[in-house]
This record gives structure tokens, C-alpha cells and sequence, in this order.
């Protein structure tokens, strides 16, 4: 069964008396293949060091940091947005083997292997040139 996402707010506000900073939303595409579950999301700018995927039950969640650089340019137009990003992905049932994670060309895929066991509470993240998804 494909996996399917429901949520579609724009902006992750879990903190109603404002003291924690607000997290924009990661977009995700997510497939899957005979062997795992497939999540790729865009994050140019952003660096390994700056991605943290944590396996929760049944949910995957990504967060990552695109920090702005200094001051240095006297903008006319400046529309990129800096700051936190979160996105939690739902894992279906068939989906809790062992994750992996690669970084390159500004994607970052996340893959899920296909197990009836528990899956890792977190994973590391290594950096590519390749980005062949499949």
C-alpha cells in the first residue's frame, strides 16, 4: 500500500505561548520501492551536520537548520527563508527496518527498509555526489 501524508499545514506551531521558535515545514516526496520506503526532500544550502532524522514508533521526522549568512549584501529582493525546518513523515506497517540517509546536489534522501522489526531511533546522514533514488 503506498504511503500517504496528511498533513498539510504550512507551518509547524506546537507552541502556543510562543517561548519555542516556530518551525517551518520540509516538503517531502515520498515512494516506495520493492525493499523500502523512499523520502526526498530539498535542502540546499544545508550541510549533514545540520540534519537530524529521528524514528519515533511509527513517524520519521526530519529536521534541519538552513542558517542565513551575514549581512553583507545590500538586497533589492531577498525571499529565501532562514531558520528551523521539521517535517514528520508517517511510516506504514511494513516499514521499520533499518534507515539510511544521504545528502548531495541539495536533496537529501531518507530510505526505510521493508521489516516487521522495530526500526533505529535515529540516523546518521552521509553526504553524496550521487542522488540516484531508487
Amino acid at each position: 500500500m503506498p504511503a500517504t501524508h496528511e498533513d498539510q499545514t504550512l507551518i509547524v506551531n506546537d507552541d502556543p505561548d510562543g517561548t519555542r521558535p516556530t518551525r517551518q515545514r520540509i516538503p517531502v516526496n515520498v515512494y516506495e520501492t520493492e525493499d523500502a520506503l523512499v523520502i526526498v526532500a530539498p535542502m540546499p544550502g544545508v550541510t549533514v551536520d545540520d540534519i537530524e532524522i529521528v524514528v519515533d514508533q511509527d513517524h520519521l521526522t526530519l529536521r534541519s537548520e538552513l542558517r542565513a549568512p551575514a549581512p553583507t549584501k545590500h538586497y533589492l529582493m531577498h525571499e529565501w527563508d532562514y531558520g528551523d525546518y521539521e517535517r514528520t513523515v508517517p511510516l506504514p506497517a511494513t516499514f521499520h527496518g533499518e534507515v539510511s540517509a544521504s545528502l548531495g546536489h541539495g536533496q537529501l534522501a531518507v530510505r526505510v527498509a521493508r521489516s516487521d522489526e522495530a526500526a533505529p531511533a535515529a540516523a546518521a546522514v552521509t553526504g553524496t555526489g550521487d542522488m540516484n533514488h531508487g
